[in-house]
């Protein structure tokens, strides 16, 4: 077995927390195992992706290789856009990140069991779900519309930033962003047309969230009925409002509480979902913003294999959602 560690060094705050961790692999495969890791740094937004494909080339079909996306979703993202076509290939999140979406789907507080590197490298594999999102895949959500457009705009002055100012002021850019997004009427009002399993749905939405898992955005858990071995999309709208009345709206959104109104919001679950928009369509995918003409999604049932720590799996946040309490794991 071979284990390949894609760091993404704006995840963390401090030089010295990402070097802890680049010793931590080097003492758990440096001596007998040395011939069985590499550790590579990504320089910039889609690097790792080919960086991750060039390598899993090279390594014979029948031999596992274990890709370790350390950071945030971004990284995450590339890894899995690098190892789709691999069947020997499984993967896993060491979350440093801003958000860590997709590690939130095993429970609230499973943060340091996944970076526990030693016992996560031992841990068993499942097939989980992915989303084939046109040329890409995501393994955790889509937003298209205020969603997808705030996260253009957060990029947009992450990447003017230096990294040393970014990481004292991440959660403000992205509430900045958020707002700015929020107040684009024509954003927030722009006219779809949706096609889930070919049920077509049509009006103007302020945001559209296609989901593989329940949680998005650091806090939020939008799709508290999303697991990623279900083999089901979980499609949430919100229908267009005014600025004023976004924030109520976003309340129950983000509490997963969407059923409160169904005046407010369209609920369904599907396969494959399509959407099209006479304006260009804002996409976010697992953190990452596109603009498209049109997009169509599925889902990919048991698309990669993901390693978790042992006794870890994804949590019953419909539970949560209405209750008030923590996720019970599901085993």
């Amino acid at each position: 077995m071979k284990h390949l560690f894609i760091i993404n060094p704006r995840s963390f705050n401090k030089a010295e927390e990402m070097n802890k961790v680049i010793t931590d692999c080097e003492n758990i495969f440096g001596t007998a195992d040395r011939d069985n890791y590499k550790t590579y740094i990504s320089r910039y937004r889609r690097d790792a992706v080919a960086v991750v494909y060039s390598y899993l080339s090279d390594i014979p079909a029948d031999e596992t290789v274990r890709v370790y996306a350390i950071g945030g979703d971004g990284i995450l993202f590339d890894c899995l856009n690098g190892i789709v076509d691999f069947p020997n290939a499984e993967l896993t999140s060491v979350p440093y990140g801003y958000a860590n979406d997709f590690v939130r789907a095993f429970g609230e507080g499973v943060k340091s069991a996944f970076r526990d590197i030693k016992k996560l490298s031992a841990s068993p594999s499942r097939p989980v779900d992915i989303i084939r999102c046109g040329a890409n895949y995501a393994i955790n959500g889509v937003n298209i519309g205020v969603g997808g457009q705030s996260i253009l705009y957060a990029n947009a002055i992450l990447r003017q930033s230096s990294n040393k100012l970014i990481s004292k002021i991440v959660p403000q850019i992205y509430k900045l962003a958020a707002i700015k997004a929020v107040l684009d009427k024509e954003v927030r009002e722009q006219e779809y047309k949706i096609y889930v399993d070919g049920e077509y749905v049509s009006d103007s939405f302020a945001n559209i969230h296609v989901a593989n898992g329940p949680c998005n955005g650091k806090t939020m858990t939008p799709s508290p009925y999303a697991i990623a071995d279900d083999g089901l999309l979980d499609v949430i709208t919100i229908r267009s409002v005014k600025a004023s009345k976004f924030v109520e709206v976003v309340r129950d959104y983000e509490r997963g509480r969407f059923e409160k109104d169904k005046e407010r919001y369209v609920y369904k679950r599907g396969k494959v979902v399509e959407v099209q928009s006479e304006s260009p369509l804002l996409v976010e995918m697992d953190g990452e913003a596109f603009m498209a003409d049109e997009m169509k999604f599925e889902i990919i049932a048991g698309g990669i294999n993901f390693f978790a720590p042992e006794n870890i799996w994804f949590a019953d946040y419909s539970y949560m959602a209405k209750k008030g309490n923590k996720g019970r794991q599901k085993v």
